[in-house]
């Protein structure tokens, strides 16, 4: 996997209840790529910042990292 760290949009559903994040489709290089399986979620903190982990399978063999930074509330591409 390439570390890429760019900002990226991104759809996501955020339940309500649980507060539960699911990232849907986002757009790298001005191409869709929707998220077909999440393969593991986690949380980290790097120099203060908390960010959920995303390792996302799109077309079951292409593997994307994804961060959401819970203070800026901002989407990063991080490796692909």
């Amino acid at each position: 996997m390439k570390i890429i760290n760019e900002s990226i949009d991104m759809i996501a559903v955020f339940q309500k209840e649980t507060g539960k994040i699911t990232p849907f489709k986002f757009k790298y290089r001005d191409k869709p790529i929707k998220v077909q399986r999440i393969s593991k979620i986690y949380e980290e903190k790097l120099a203060g910042n908390r960010r959920l982990v995303f390792v996302c399978i799109h077309n079951e063999r292409d593997v994307y990292e994804i961060k959401y930074e819970l203070d800026t509330c901002k989407w990063y591409l991080f490796k692909k």
